[in-house]
């Protein structure tokens, strides 16, 4: 038998790494997927400890297997990043991780 691949967009890795801590505020936020993503029905989000949208992102138009957000200053704290993907062959994805900043 032939076994078919999975189709969807999955999270390969992240920098920040899931459930890493940094010791000052990254730059960017950038995932890896497993396949590429529609720019216009993809989507990622930063939120705060306090549920607060603190910066979105979108799929970098150099690389469509990778989001990326910007996050210049973030304050000391735990932030959640919620990702829907949506990969070439119309299927959905979606995932959230944790970080740390340390103070």
């Amino acid at each position: 038998s032939v076994a078919t691949a999975d189709a969807h967009a999955h999270l390969v890795r992240a920098v920040p790494a899931v459930d890493g801590v940094v010791g000052s505020s990254p730059d960017e936020v950038r995932m890896w997927f497993t396949q590429a993503c529609e720019p216009q029905f993809s989507s990622v989000e930063l939120r705060s400890s306090a549920d607060v949208i603190v910066a979105t992102g979108a799929v970098d138009p150099a690389d469509h297997t990778q989001m990326v957000i910007p996050t210049r200053g973030l304050a000391a704290g735990h932030y959640t990043v919620i990702w829907r993907a949506t990969s070439v062959d119309t299927h959905h994805s979606e995932g959230r991780f944790g970080f740390d900043v340390k103070p």
